[in-house]
């Protein structure tokens, strides 16, 4: 038998994936300057960053299409007590 879906464990199961590590959160975390542009970075780090951050938004973007495309399934095995009709 498949596992009862609910919000809390959906939820729980998201939280559990582990964060993209991305050049540009380390060298904002490493640079802390509120309020203004972190100073202390060299150009190629910077551009690098820039390059990656980029790229991650595009490969998100294409996902969310991607998944914004799927035909919908018919989920007659499983339990969903949240959304009860």
């Amino acid at each position: 038998m498949l596992p009862i879906l609910t919000v809390e464990t959906l939820g729980a199961a998201l939280a559990a994936t582990t964060p993209v590590d991305l050049l540009g959160m380390r060298l904002l975390r490493t640079h802390p300057q509120p309020d203004r542009f972190p100073t202390g970075i060299t150009r190629d780090a910077l551009r690098q960053a820039v390059i990656e951050l980029v790229d991650y938004t595009g490969r998100c973007l294409n996902a969310a299409r991607h998944l914004s495309e799927l035909a919908p399934i018919a989920l007659t095995g499983i339990p969903l007590l949240e959304y009860g009709l």
